[in-house]
C-alpha cells in the first residue's frame, strides 16, 4: 500500500467512521497451508479471504506477518456490505528448510479488531542450504553431527544428547538404528520422517550397564530407510571418558539400590494457546537390582497440575506419570518448566523432568 493510497482510505474512514457500526466479517478461510515444495522453487503464494457481513461498510487498517519471511498485501478500498475481501501473503522458503508455521495478523475497521491467520508448510531444502546445518549425508537423510561427546561423566550417572536430521528427498523413510551398545539407547523421533520433516536422535548414556571406566566410544550403525534394501549406511559414534564414583566407596549399598531412568527428559508441548488443559505423560523406570521408593513428583509452577506419583517401582519395572499444563497461566513466548521427582536412588535423589513449549495469543 502506497503511502498516498494509505492517506486517502483513512480520510474516507475518518468521514465514515460516525456512521459505521461494529464491522461484520465472516472468513471463508483462515489458514493457508502452502503443502510440501522445494527451496528451489521460490518464494510461493497464497491468500485468504472475508466477506463483509454487516450493513456498513469496512476496511483493513492494516495486515502484519510475524517474520520477514512474509510479504502480504490485502484489499485496500472500502469493503461494502456482501463484497469479498482478500489478504495476500508470500512465503520466502531461501535459507529454511523444514516445516514452518507462521501468523498474519489483520487489523480490522474502526474498532482496529485483530484476526490471526495462519500460514504453515514443509520446504525441501536444497543441498547448498542443507549442508551448512546439516553436513553429513546418508542417501536421502542428512545429519548434523556423527559423533557426539559426553565428556567426563561419572559411574553411575546418565545423560542425553540430541543430534538432528533431515529427510531432503520427496518421499517418506524409516531410518534404522541397529547395533546399540549396552550402555548406550538410540531413539529416532519422529519414527518416520515426511518429505523436508526434521527428526531428532536422541542418545542415552547409561553407565550404571557400562562394562568400564576411563575413555569409552559407542558405535551406532544408521540406515537411511530400512524399507530400502540398497539404502545407504553411516555408522554414529558416542564417546565419553566415564570416572569412578566417589559414592561407590563410602556407600557400599548403592550398587544394590533401586536406581532411575527417565527415558523422556524433555516433555514438548509445541505450541499452546486458549484457555484448555494441555496433557503429557512420561515414564519412570527402575534401572537397579533393588525396589525404587519415588518419594514425590511436583512442580513449583503453578500452570502445572500432576497426578499423584509416588510409591514403590520394581527393579526392571516403571511408571507413568500425567500431567496437565493450563495455558492460561503462561506468559507469552517459549517456557521451560521443571518437574521434580525426589527417589531412594542414592545416585540421583532428584531427578528432573522439563516441560517446554511455546505459549501463542
Amino acid at each position: 500500500m502506497t503511502l498516498k493510497t494509505s492517506k486517502i482510505v483513512f480520510l474516507i474512514a475518518a468521514v465514515l467512521f460516525p456512521l459505521m457500526g461494529r464491522a461484520q466479517v465472516e472468513w471463508l478461510e483462515e489458514e493457508y497451508d502452502y503443502g510440501t515444495f522445494r527451496e528451489a522453487a521460490g518464494p510461493q503464494k497464497g491468500s485468504v479471504r472475508f466477506v463483509n457481513k454487516g450493513t456498513e461498510p469496512t476496511f483493513i487498517n492494516s495486515v502484519r506477518p510475524s517474520c520477514g519471511c512474509t510479504a502480504a498485501a490485502y484489499t485496500e478500498s472500502m469493503i461494502q456490505p456482501g463484497d469479498t475481501a482478500t489478504v495476500s501473503f508470500i512465503y520466502n522458503p531461501y535459507g529454511r528448510p523444514g516445516k514452518f508455521d507462521k501468523t498474519v495478523k489483520v487489523f480490522l475497521g474502526q474498532e482496529n479488531r485483530m484476526k490471526i491467520v495462519r500460514i504453515k508448510g514443509t520446504v525441501i531444502g536444497e543441498p547448498e542450504t542443507l549442508k551448512t546445518t546439516y553436513p553429513y549425508a546418508v542417501g536421502p537423510l542428512r545429519i548434523e553431527k556423527t559423533e557426539v561427546g559426553v565428556g567426563e561423566i561419572r559411574k553411575g550417572s546418565s545423560r542425553h544428547l540430541f543430534v538432528n536430521v533431515y529427510n531432503q528427498s520427496e518421499d517418506s523413510i524409516s531410518p534404522k538404528l541397529s547395533g546399540n551398545p549396552r550402555a548406550v539407547e538410540v531413539e529416532l523421533t519422529p519414527s518416520r520422517l515426511a518429505p523436508g520433516d526434521i527428526g531428532t536422535l536422541g542418545f542415552y548414556l547409561r553407565t550404571p550397564l557400562a562394562e568400564e571406566l576411563g575413555p569409552v566410544d559407542y558405535t551406532i550403525l544408521l540406515t537411511a530407510d530400512k524399507d530400502d534394501p540398497h539404502s545407504e549406511q553411516r555408522e554414529l559414534k558416542l564417546t565419553a571418558n566415564i570416572l569412578p564414583n566417589p559414592y561407590e566407596t563410602a556407600n557400599e549399598k548403592s550398587a544394590n539400590a533401586g536406581h532411575i531412568y527417565v527415558p523422556q527428559e524433555f516433555a514438548d508441548l509445541g505450541e499452546v494457546e486458549g484457555e484448555g488443559f494441555r496433557q503429557f505423560r512420561f515414564e519412570i523406570v527402575n534401572d537397579g537390582t533393588s525396589p525404587l521408593e519415588i518419594n514425590r513428583v511436583y512442580c513449583q509452577n503453578e500452570a502445572v497440575r500432576l497426578k499423584k506419583a509416588a510409591g514403590k517401582i520394581k527393579p526392571g519395572k516403571r511408571r507413568v506419570v500425567e500431567g496437565t499444563v493450563n495455558p492460561s497461566k503462561l506468559a507469552e513466548g517459549p517456557f521451560r518448566i521443571n518437574v521434580e521427582i525426589v527417589s531412594t536412588d542414592p545416585l540421583n535423589p532428584v531427578k528432573t523432568l522439563r516441560v517446554v513449549g511455546i505459549r501463542k495469543y
